[in-house]
């Protein structure tokens, strides 16, 4: 038998479970549905819901994936294959968006039975408690028989004797001999100017990056940059990607698809404050 559970993603990244309801897919909502007969995650993001809110529900549908949600002795929503994320805003605008909430609005209006704990299982089903699914045993392979370990004696060897103590030569003294006295170890200093310009070096790169998200601040107020495996760093917000650079040798060299979907206007005045801010260092 297949279950399926509805979420409300609260502020803070916290999953609700809810009552099975279509009316709970509101524009101030993202909710998610584990859906066990389609062996998919459904995230649905509400027309008003801001980009951080988005990246919240994300990284709770991510989890459930994973992990499921554990109700009684049963886990729901385990080992689920995909996450299809639905934004309410491009449906009637996207074709695609629209194909994947049709398949989505199919799945909420198929007929369902209540079970515990906001449970339901689709078709007719007695309602009552949630059954456990019966657990995989592995065969295990027989014990080896042990044999026993034959007794080894301990071999005596004999004490070693020692040699008597001999007596120190004493070194005999010439007045020719001359006692060198070691020199004073000196530090190079090539190292310590390399670590310093390496610290400098480091620090630019800092302030450098911080221009860029200052001089995108000035023109939107809701952003969200992450940082990629081969160190670049990319600048999005609610509509879509705004930029993708990255810092070599103290120089931002931004990607060849930076800004294009930005109006001239906008894109120009984001790198005149850049410049700005740059001429500080």
């Amino acid at each position: 038998m297949n279950y399926a559970i509805m979420f409300n993603v609260l502020e803070g990244g916290v999953s609700q479970p809810i009552k099975w309801d279509k009316a709970n897919l509101t524009p101030e909502r993202s909710i998610i549905v584990l859906d066990e007969s389609n062996q998919v995650v459904w995230l649905f993001h509400g027309a008003k819901q801001g980009l951080v809110a988005r990246r919240t529900a994300l990284r709770q549908a991510e989890s459930l994936k994973g992990h499921g949600y554990t109700v009684g002795k049963s886990i729901i929503g385990r080992d689920l294959k995909k996450i299809i994320e639905i934004d309410e805003r491009k449906i009637g605008r996207d074709p695609e968006t629209d194909k994947l909430n049709a398949q989505f609005q199919e799945v909420l209006n198929k007929e369902y039975s209540e079970l515990d704990n906001n449970v339901i299982t689709f078709g007719t089903a007695e309602a009552g408690a949630l059954k456990p699914k019966p657990a995989v045993i592995k065969e295990q392979p027989p014990a080896p028989k042990s044999e026993p370990i034959p007794e080894i004696k301990p071999q005596v060897k004999p004490a070693a004797v020692s040699p008597p103590p001999t007596k120190p030569v004493e070194a005999i003294a010439s007045e020719y001999d001359e006692k060198s006295k070691p020199a004073p170890s000196t530090k190079p200093t090539s190292e310590v100017k390399s670590t310093q310009k390496e610290g400098t070096e480091s620090q630019i790169e800092e302030a450098r990056i911080a221009f860029v998200l200052k001089s995108v601040l000035d023109f939107y107020d809701d952003i969200w940059v992450s940082r990629k495996k081969d160190g670049s760093y990319t600048v999005e917000i609610m509509d879509g990607p705004i930029c993708q650079f990255s810092v070599k040798e103290g120089v931002i060299k931004f990607s060849p698809n930076s800004f294009s979907g930005l109006s001239t206007n906008i894109t120009n005045s984001i790198k005149k404050k850049y410049v700005e801010l740059s001429k500080l260092l």
